[in-house]
């Protein structure tokens, strides 16, 4: 089964969401620090891993 078109595909959607809600988060920012930190957390963690997920799938897919 050809699962590297799939990863590319999720990995495309993961930067976008990620990108998308990076500028939502800083654009009208919580007034609490601990959601504010969450989202930025949350935001940058989808956005590392869209990007990681294309290297490491074809770092470890058997062939």
């Amino acid at each position: 089964m050809r699962t590297k078109p799939l990863v590319y595909a999720l990995s495309a959607v993961a930067v976008v969401l990620g990108a998308l809600f990076l500028i939502s988060t800083i654009s009208s920012p919580s007034l609490d620090p601990l959601i504010f930190a969450r989202d930025l957390v949350t935001s940058t963690l989808a956005i590392v891993l869209g990007l990681l997920a294309p290297v490491l799938i074809r770092k470890f897919a058997a062939e």
